[in-house]
């Protein structure tokens, strides 16, 4: 009967234990945006290093991980660089960092533990969550960077334009895919792709209209209006009314890289135990 109590609490222990299998993980790779300034080149030439850590865990039916991680990377486009002459007209730039901290869902297509070696030890998946992130695009200038969502390039906070400013802290739905791989018992090594869907256009700083650029240099300063329209030509010699960018469409970031995990809390000394009792 004794045996029989230990066997019951070793069950109970190590189904707690195996339920909690744990992973921290370390992110190595790029990100980039999609948005008006670069409306669709993938991993172009201003994709940017990026970097980041995970905590997982390990659902005991090895078909679903949780995990929080937090990212940073660096997203830039440049209207100069482009194939479209209406946006090298335009001659707009941006850079921002990207800081995000997500809540994330795997899904794993097949059935996966940590620290296995022969079976269940690789799997792609697909992932979900949500996420927090901070922007802050700057545009360059004459050699310098500025803030372009304090100047208000779109009239935003003046009486040409009644919509206060873009927050800069906003929420995100990350998605993605990847694939996992036991490197040995404590070590597995991964590969991930993942793009943010987004609630705002203005990630990159432009949405909508150009504003009056009177309007802009008197209630704004006199910088917001340079930045504001830099084009080359302007239509009929005034662009207030043009469009500026594309208000229909949300902007996009992504990351893209490898991971390299170590896994903790795995149960193995409940497998032991039951090893003793055999």
């Amino acid at each position: 009967m004794k045996t029989i109590y230990i066997l019951i609490l070793t069950s109970f222990i190590c189904g707690q234990s195996l339920s909690q299998s744990e992973e921290f993980a370390m992110f190595f790779g790029s990100s980039y945006y999609i948005g008006d300034l670069n409306p669709n080149k993938h991993f172009d030439q201003n994709t940017n290093p990026s970097i980041g850590i995970m905590y997982k865990r390990n659902d005991i039916n090895m078909r679903y991980a949780y995990r929080l991680h937090f990212m940073y990377g660096k997203i830039e486009a440049y209207d100069i660089q482009a194939d479209d002459p209406w946006q090298q007209n335009r001659n707009l730039n941006f850079s921002s960092t990207v800081l995000e901290l997500a809540a994330i869902v795997e899904v794993n297509f097949m059935k996966y533990r940590a620290g296995q070696l022969t079976k269940l030890n690789q799997t792609p998946y697909l992932f979900f969550g949500i996420a927090g992130y901070n922007f802050k695009p700057k545009g360059l200038y004459n050699d310098s960077w500025y803030d372009l969502q304090a100047l208000g390039t779109e009239g935003q906070g003046t009486s040409e334009n009644s919509s206060k400013p873009y927050k800069l802290n906003q929420l995100a739905l990350p998605v993605g895919i990847g694939f996992k791989k036991n490197l040995n018992k404590n070590w597995a090594f991964g590969i991930e792709y993942g793009a943010r869907i987004l609630f705002t256009d203005f990630l990159d700083d432009i949405s909508g209209k150009y504003a009056d650029p009177t309007v802009l240099a008197d209630e704004s300063g006199i910088l917001t209006p340079i930045l504001a329209d830099r084009s080359y030509q302007q239509d009929y010699n005034n662009n207030i009314g043009a469009d500026r960018g594309n208000s229909l469409l949300k902007d996009w970031y992504f990351f893209a890289g490898i991971t390299l995990s170590y896994s903790f809390n795995k149960g193995d000394e409940c497998t032991n135990a039951f090893r003793r009792k055999d």
